[in-house]
């Protein structure tokens, strides 16, 4: 993920006066986990991340340092979007994300493609992960299971579903092929 990430975090976090202690306490990590995220020493996962961006208030944009200028030309307008190293974050989890168009920082849209590797788990450990706003994603490949607030779903490829972020979820690859989605993060 890089330590862009963790300066952002860190940055932020400065900014409004929240010590390390109180922000791991606010996200269930510890102390000394977020340090070593803020210095580009660890990975977090992705209902971390999620829990991050809720806690400092922060888009994902604004989180991974993409922030698009609102006046700049529309992405049908340029000629052509190569991602960039800022776009694809992997997770520890077996998780990675790519960007798949930039949204200027206050439609808080995310446009992406994931991939989850087999044993792949959005939310490692016990805690489902939550988000403001909502998701809706659709298979490309593979079997994505979906556990919905205890209920557990398998997602085919060719098809699609609406989660209400608010709503305890956690998202797992439990075969042994990579799996690929296609995510809108509304939020």
């Amino acid at each position: 993920m890089g330590t862009s990430v963790g300066k952002t975090v860190r940055a932020e976090r400065t900014r409004q006066g929240i010590p390390v202690r109180e922000l791991a306490r606010r996200l269930g990590v510890s102390p000394s986990f977020l340090s070593q995220f803020e210095l580009g020493q660890s990975q977090a996962a992705v209902n971390t991340l999620f829990a991050i961006a809720t806690e400092l208030n922060l888009s994902l944009d604004v989180l991974l340092g993409n922030s698009v200028d609102p006046e700049r030309e529309s992405e049908s307008e340029s000629k052509t979007h190569e991602p960039r190293i800022s776009d694809c974050l992997t997770f520890r989890s077996g998780v990675r994300w790519q960007r798949l168009a930039n949204t200027p920082e206050n439609h808080h849209v995310q446009f992406l493609l994931t991939e989850y590797e087999p044993g792949a788990d959005s939310a490692p450990g016990d805690a489902p992960q939550t988000h403001s706003g909502d998701d809706y994603g659709y298979v490309l490949e593979g079997t994505l299971t979906i556990d919905i607030d205890g209920m557990r779903r398998l997602l085919k490829s060719g098809e699609a579903i609406h989660l209400v972020g608010n709503v305890p979820h956690r998202l797992r690859n439990e075969t042994d092929q990579t799996v690929k989605a296609i995510w809108f993060v509304l939020g």
